[in-house]
């Protein structure tokens, strides 16, 4: 009977969820920022937010970690003394990888949920969605050419295959598509040095004049008019960070990572005009929390 009391206790203890508070830090106020927010006050008991990012890192007693909402308060949060680990979300990896690069890093460290899916999950839903052997093609700056060998595995465990070309910033965005012409569609990722609000109206424009399926990196851009994406919801972000928290209170902080959970956005109205059927198997894939 001792034995089997022991065993009920470590079985509660184990399930149960790690205690804390959770300080939520803002430099920007945007509807995916209050989502992420409300997804977390929802997933997690003791949850504090402040724009005045200094101020709430000099807060007592000392939160179980910090989360960065955005580039603008991972930026500011790296230039302060913190005294609990740091996760930034809703940031790019190549926004992470800049800033962590020109910011101090904090002594508790810090790691990332970067804002956009894997590779590996677009490549999914490019595949679950043309139903057929594609060529995606793929742009890489200097800047995120480590996307390339990505791009190609993950093409290739998909049953497609890529086509990658380097970025060459003096002819833009169009010119550097048409290199990409005999692809059957097209991959976009967040990379700054590619991919800005006005390079993507000529995106848009022209991959949809070649028939070219875009797919995006956000819920937004397929929104705008690109085809497809997979993409976290606030809910799929929190329900990852919460995870992550389980692993802070054993003392250790994860690397920086894609998002665990995600689903894929469509644009219905761009299928239609590309002649794309899309099944319930395409909508319904993802990894939910």
């Amino acid at each position: 009977m001792l034995r089997l009391a022991c065993g009920l206790v470590v079985a509660a203890t184990a399930g149960a969820q790690p205690r804390g508070e959770l300080r939520l830090l803002l430099a920007a106020q945007t509807a995916q920022h209050v989502a992420l927010v409300q997804a977390l006050r929802a997933r997690w008991a003791a949850v504090t937010s402040s724009s005045d990012i200094p101020a709430a890192a000099r807060g007592r007693p000392a939160p179980l970690a910090y989360v960065a909402v955005g580039p603008r308060a991972l930026q500011q949060a790296l230039a302060i003394a913190l005294d609990a680990p740091l996760i930034a979300a809703l940031v790019s990896r190549q926004a992470y990888g800049r800033i962590v690069e020109q910011g101090a890093r904090p002594s508790r460290g810090v790691t990332a949920l970067f804002a956009e899916s894997s590779p590996a999950q677009q490549m999914r839903t490019i595949a679950a969605i043309m139903r057929r052997p594609v060529t995606v093609g793929a742009l890489v700056s200097s800047q995120s050419n480590y996307m390339e060998a990505a791009i190609k595995a993950e093409a290739d465990a998909t049953g497609l295959s890529a086509m990658v070309q380097a970025y060459d910033p003096a002819i833009g965005l169009s010119r550097n598509l048409l290199r990409l012409s005999t692809a059957d569609a097209i991959l976009t990722y967040p990379d700054s040095d590619i991919y800005t609000p006005d390079s993507l109206r000529e995106l848009l424009e022209s991959t949809y004049r070649r028939r070219q399926p875009a797919f995006g990196f956000s819920a937004a851009l397929v929104n705008a008019g690109t085809l497809a994406s997979a993409f976290s919801s606030a809910d799929d972000l929190a329900a990852h960070v919460v995870e992550l928290l389980s692993t802070v209170t054993e003392g250790r902080l994860p690397a920086a990572q894609y998002p665990r959970y995600w689903r894929v956005a469509i644009n219905d109205s761009v299928a239609r005009s590309l002649d794309i059927v899309v099944d319930a198997s395409a909508r319904n894939l993802g990894d939910r929390p």
